[in-house]
Order: C-alpha cells, then sequence, then structure tokens
C-alpha cells in the first residue's frame, strides 16, 4: 500500500515538473516582464505630470524667512524628472524588446 502512495506522489510531481502552477518559466518571465512595462508606463505617465508642473510654475514655492522664491527654483528638479523620464523611455524599450524575444520563435538556423 505504501508503494502506491510514493508511486502516486511521484507521478505527481512528475507532471509539475519544470512548471509552477501549471505555467512554464517562459510564461512566467513574460508575464513578469508584462508587468513590469504596464509598472514603467504608469511610473511615466506620473512623471510627466510633475515635469509639467515644474515647468509650468503651478508649484508655490514659499521661504521660512519670507522671502522670494531663487530664480527658477524649479529647474533642476524639472531637470532631475526629465532625466527619469528619459530612463523610464529606455526602460520600457528594453522590456518590450525582451517580450519580444520572448515571444518569436527561435530560428531552426541558429546554431
Amino acid at each position: 500500500m505504501t508503494e502506491n502512495v510514493v508511486s502516486f506522489e511521484e507521478k505527481r510531481f512528475e507532471l509539475l515538473a519544470g512548471t509552477i502552477f501549471g505555467r512554464s518559466a517562459e510564461e512566467l518571465n513574460a508575464a513578469a516582464i508584462r508587468s513590469n512595462i504596464e509598472f514603467a508606463r504608469n511610473e511615466l505617465k506620473l512623471v510627466q505630470s510633475y515635469i509639467d508642473l515644474a515647468y509650468g510654475a503651478e508649484i508655490a514655492i514659499t521661504m521660512i524667512d519670507g522671502s522670494g522664491p531663487p530664480l527658477q527654483a524649479l529647474a533642476h528638479l524639472g531637470n532631475v524628472l526629465s532625466n527619469y523620464e528619459q530612463v523610464l523611455f529606455d526602460q520600457i524599450a528594453s522590456l518590450e524588446h525582451q517580450l519580444e524575444m520572448l515571444d518569436s520563435p527561435p530560428d531552426e538556423d541558429e546554431d
């Protein structure tokens, strides 16, 4: 009787070998990449709205001592956000390329 149980468990593990929750590693990798792309696109929208605020002078700055804000107080913030925007564009492009490589079938001619 014990032999049957062990055999049953071994067969069950053989069916699950190489998969997690019935999904292949490639499917999980593609899902993770799609999730990262979605996150980066949402982050990009947020950063772009912050850039618009920084350069559009829609943010009020009040100095603690009551003096006026320095000239172009938000220019540095706008530059930092613009650099981050470029990083997000590059990241999205890289992730889309990875996803494209996963989705395309391998060439038979490659050795």
